[in-house]
């Protein structure tokens, strides 16, 4: 083997390597439990107990719909068989490898569509920053319509080069996608936009149809046949009111509201106002489509960014690269000529080891001080215990976010008001009704009077607890720095179990619960 391929294969392994441990570093430090993983986790246990999904809630006793059609049934059996072998150690192992497994595939399709022999970790690093905040606190069922649509884009970018080896990838990819989770609707979107785009282009779309003819009849192998789709056309056309990621995108709100999706799209307004200058009009009609699609969903719904994030990331290399050459070519060059010809290639490497070998250390220091497990700390824990140590049964009224871990944790002595399943299993109005009584909007007292609640766990800083406290018919049995808990005035009852204090308890013992079947 020649010197040049030593260190060719030496380069290869520490930029992969360096791009591993800042994978590691961003979900160690962001490790906080998702608030959909407890009801992902509930059905995990019911299929675990029972070998198949159950088609009504019964967690909840605000109105529901009939049906409950789960898009995620299979990744919930993923997240609930991972932490029932593996604890916290398999499922942030899997998120890290999903991430990475992201970058590799943007990595691959980079290499497709512009190839160079340098390896540009500072360009990876902004990704990881772009796609991220929707792949944090976790694990989302959402990220495996990440990792599906990425792989999707590198096979779509292979077989318009030819390259048609990979066609069964789709269907088989599609069975699994569409039993994971709804945003399989995204993958088929983005052939469309290969079709629509290589039709301008002017060249040949029929391999695109022959996909599409094998990969949509796939969607059909799910627990709930048609009856997915009837449900998957209502949850794209609804309104989300209330929650953050559903909302447009502001992108002047702050700087720190995803600064990596800002930057990729830097460094291609720079990109394409610079070919625009130069009169370079050949532009490809693919990557215009999908990037203005995705951009204009990022607007509309914050929750897409990541889709613009990796499509930006996937056609934005040679942008980036021509960026950092306007910038730093000069210096470059002035460097270059104080050494010694036959010395540069040695130079560069030394540099290149140096850079990188003090990322993996630092990554390598940060990633083992941290505590690496799954964090409680958005959770009312506390109040949960109180509620389960006193035997406090019946309806309980909780807001959105709490819905799913107060679920996980009370049921059967509990029904929710509300958890995270949302469109999949309540009515319009039941999630509407949540946020009045929640949020201290308009007809709360209404909601308060409307259901039956024998029980109420809220939030210590929000307007409708100072509210309840004020009420008689309500009386405070139980108020820590996070959440309150109030019963009926007619309860008599003074005897109550204070919660255990320490932190660490509650870490250990999250998984556990009375789900039974």
């Amino acid at each position: 083997m020649t010197e040049n391929k030593i260190i060719k294969n030496i380069k290869i392994t520490i930029f992969f390597v360096t791009i591993f441990l800042l994978t590691v570093l961003f979900v160690v430090v962001r490790s906080e439990a998702d608030l959909d993983l407890w009801h992902r986790m509930a059905v995990g246990k019911i299929f675990s107990q029972i070998g198949w999904v159950i088609y009504h809630d019964i967690f909840s006793y605000f109105p529901v719909k009939e049906m409950w059609v789960d898009h995620e049934w299979l990744s919930g059996v993923i997240f609930y068989y991972i932490i029932n072998w593996f604890g916290d150690f398999g499922i942030l192992t899997l998120q890290i490898l999903i991430i990475f497994a992201i970058l590799i595939l943007v990595y691959k399709t980079n290499k497709l569509i512009w190839l160079e022999n340098k390896y540009r970790i500072s360009y990876y690093a902004v990704v990881l920053l772009a796609i991220i905040p929707g792949l944090s606190s976790t694990l989302r069922c959402q990220a495996f319509t990440y990792l599906f649509f990425t792989l999707w884009l590198y096979l779509l970018e292979r077989i318009r080069r030819g390259d048609n080896r990979f066609i069964w990838v789709f269907p088989v990819t599609t069975l699994l996608w569409a039993n994971m989770h709804g945003g399989f609707l995204a993958g088929f979107g983005l052939i469309g936009f290969y079709i629509i785009g290589d039709f301008f282009n002017k060249k040949d779309v029929k391999k695109y149809f022959v996909i599409l003819g094998l990969s949509l009849p796939m969607t059909l192998l799910n627990p709930y046949g048609i009856k997915y789709w009837y449900y998957l056309v209502d949850a794209v056309l609804m309104e989300r009111p209330y929650i953050t990621e559903w909302q447009a995108f502001e992108p002047f709100e702050s700087i720190y509201n995803e600064p990596g999706a800002k930057l990729l799209f830097l460094f291609l307004t720079v990109g394409y106002g610079y070919k625009i200058f130069r009169k370079q009009f050949g532009f490809d009609k693919v990557e215009i489509i999908t990037l203005l699609i995705t951009l204009f969903l990022l607007f509309r719904h914050e929750r897409h960014t990541t889709f613009f994030a990796i499509a930006a990331a996937c056609y934005g290399y040679r942008y980036f690269v021509a960026f950092l050459d306007a910038i730093f070519d000069k210096f470059r060059n002035k460097v270059l000529k104080l050494i010694p010809e036959d010395r540069i290639e040695q130079a560069y490497f030394a540099k290149y080891c140096g850079v990188y070998v003090l990322l993996i250390m630092i990554s390598g220091y940060l990633i083992f001080s941290n505590h690496i497990s799954v964090k409680m700390d958005m959770y009312p824990v506390k109040a949960v215990e109180f509620i389960r140590k006193n035997n406090i049964s019946g309806n309980l009224f909780v807001p959105f976010n709490w819905g799913s871990y107060t679920m996980w944790k009370l049921y059967p002595k509990n029904l929710v008001s509300i958890d995270g399943r949302y469109e999949e299993t309540y009515e319009s109005q039941s999630y509407l009704d949540v946020c009045y009584l929640s949020f201290f909007k308009k007809d709360w007292e209404k909601v308060l009077n409307k259901y039956n609640h024998d029980a109420l766990l809220l939030g210590v800083e929000t307007e409708i607890y100072k509210k309840i406290k004020t009420l008689p018919e309500w009386k405070l049995v139980y108020e820590d720095e996070k959440a309150v808990v109030f019963l009926p005035a007619l309860s008599k009852r003074a005897d109550w179990q204070m919660p255990v204090e320490d932190e660490e308890y509650y870490i250990k013992t999250k998984y556990e619960n009375q789900i039974s079947f």
